[in-house]
């Protein structure tokens, strides 16, 4: 019922709905943003997280740093530790190597760098993973068998990770690895001292456990042939990683003395490698020349050694070294060189400083040359030329040469298309669709 003109005016109101100036008309386009009644107001928008969004795997990284923080609580029966264990693994089976090996774009995306420095994101999951291992964590039963079987070719990082999520699923899986233990680059290109062999085995294990099948020693293409898997398997991932390194592209680099750093490192690993050549240049710029570098400090080199021990014989798998020979090692001279510029050198900036501190000497804007070599073809020194400080253009007149007993090539690597050279695509590598999917071949993927 509407008021009466009467009670209106007997009325004494005490409230004013206008301010002074209220009754002026504002820009239309102050209403729309300032207005409490628009559409274009401002709202809460769930977005991926900058960490999560620069993360390879998608790990859901905002997460588990809550549930670390005590933000978010663990079910009752769930410790806080378990409860980030499971939130992190759900995109990635391997937060203890990861804390300690991955380069961490997702430190670069953090916007804490924008007020005062990133979260140590790495060490956060190293806990995760180190927590995990002590206290024995297993990864949740397999899914309902859906009587798929699925042959995983590749036992590294990658390939482990399929066969996790895949056994998540549900399906059968066949884990086929050429060499004689898992873990690929984690286990053979990576040095010992950064990925310890209890942690990787014991995160292996947990995958392994789940009901995945291993063959070991199997060389795909050469063992079984691609057409018996066809029979065998429902559908065929192809899990190779790269395992090839490229040599120098310079004269002179088919010498003995000149090797590749993934061959390098895969001897170290294996347990023959136990020391160098007195005078060492590496040839790189990203993580695999810092641990080649690193390494070949650590090793060291005796002044007289044998042609069998001489280093390039044992990472070409002729021979080993025996412990009385490496106890006779005396410190070897290093020199790391990079197109980059050493602040923009690809390896991150905490790898680059704990080479500094191993004794390496790292210079930028060089690039090679040729390989200078001897009368018997063995090289003696690397020819350098400086670039500009965009790590491209050569300065005329800045050649020089580092002397070295041996060089290493670390510009890059391939991967291994021994026995299905069917499939390489002209640069050691296979072709993918938008759907992983090899071209031509349904139930292949890659």
């Amino acid at each position: 019922m509407a008021t009466s003109r009467d009670d209106m005016q007997e009325t004494k109101l005490t409230y004013r709905r206008f301010k002074d100036g209220d009754h002026t008309w504002r820009r239309l386009q102050e209403q729309i943003f300032e207005g409490d009644h628009s559409h274009k107001c401002p709202t809460y928008v769930h977005r991926t997280p900058p960490c999560q969004g620069s993360c390879p795997s998608g790990e859901d990284i905002r997460g588990w740093l809550q549930i670390v923080r005590g933000i978010e609580k663990p079910p009752a029966e769930m410790s806080m530790q378990e409860y980030a264990f499971r939130r992190s693994t759900d995109a990635n089976p391997f937060p203890a190597i990861m804390g300690r090996v991955c380069p961490a774009p997702c430190e670069d995306g953090c916007n804490r760098n924008q007020v005062e420095d990133r979260v140590g994101i790495n060490a956060v999951e190293q806990y995760i993973g180190d927590t995990a291992l002590e206290q024995g964590f297993k990864f949740e039963a397999a899914g309902q068998d859906t009587g798929k079987k699925i042959a995983v070719i590749g036992g590294g990082p990658a390939g482990l990770a399929a066969a996790y999520q895949l056994r998540r699923k549900g399906h059968g899986v066949t884990v086929f690895e050429m060499r004689k233990e898992l873990g690929g680059m984690m286990r053979y290109g990576i040095p010992g001292y950064r990925t310890p062999r209890e942690v990787l085995d014991g995160e292996i294990k947990r995958i392994v456990d789940m009901g995945v099948e291993v063959k070991t020693g199997v060389r795909i293409g050469v063992d079984v042939t691609v057409e018996q898997l066809e029979k065998d398997y429902n559908a065929i991932l192809w899990a190779l990683g790269a395992q090839s390194g490229r040599p120098l592209p310079v004269p002179g680099a088919e010498a003995p003395n000149c090797l590749t750093g993934v061959d390098f490192l895969a001897a170290f690993n294996e347990g023959r490698l136990k020391l160098v050549s007195e005078k060492v240049v590496v040839v790189g710029g990203g993580d695999t020349s810092i641990d080649v570098a690193s390494v070949a400090r650590r090793l060291g080199h005796i002044t007289e050694i044998a042609e069998k021990d001489r280093p390039e014989n044992i990472v070409l798998g002729h021979t080993a070294h025996d412990v009385a020979t490496s106890a006779r090692r005396h410190g070897a001279t290093v020199t790391l060189t990079s197109r980059s510029p050493i602040e923009k050198m690809p390896a991150a900036e905490h790898e680059r400083e704990d080479a500094k501190r191993e004794g390496v000497d790292i210079r930028g804007c060089l690039t090679p040359v040729e390989v200078v070599l001897d009368a018997n073809g063995r090289a003696t020194g690397l020819k350098m030329q400086q670039l500009e400080e965009d790590g491209k253009t050569p300065i005329e007149g800045t050649e020089f040469v580092i002397e070295a007993d041996l060089v290493v090539s670390a510009i890059g690597q391939t991967g291994d298309m021994q026995g299905i050279e069917a499939l390489d695509n002209g640069r050691g590598l296979m072709d993918a669709d938008q759907h992983f999917q090899v071209p031509g071949k349904p139930g292949h993927f890659v």
